[in-house]
């Protein structure tokens, strides 16, 4: 067995469950926290660098939420 390397089930006692799951729906929360603020800028404003601000952080949280998925979605392969 390789140094470093965890053993067992996850969420077992010899390989603990990671935090990814909640560090998903941290994601997509503030994906939509963006998005929503994005739109109500555009619509209640006139303030174009506000919506183009949030327009990006949407964009980069969208990004994160990809990553965060992916990377779930490997762990979860390799038990």
């Amino acid at each position: 067995m390789r140094a470093g390397r965890l053993k067992g089930a996850l969420g077992s006692a010899d390989r603990p469950a990671s935090a990814l799951g909640f560090r998903r729906v941290l994601a997509v929360f503030g994906a939509l926290v963006l998005l929503i603020g994005a739109i109500a800028a555009f619509t209640m404003t006139d303030q174009t660098w506000l919506v183009v601000v949030l327009g990006a952080g949407f964009l980069a949280a969208c990004v994160n939420v990809y990553w965060v998925n992916s990377r779930l979605h490997n762990e979860r392969r390799t038990r």
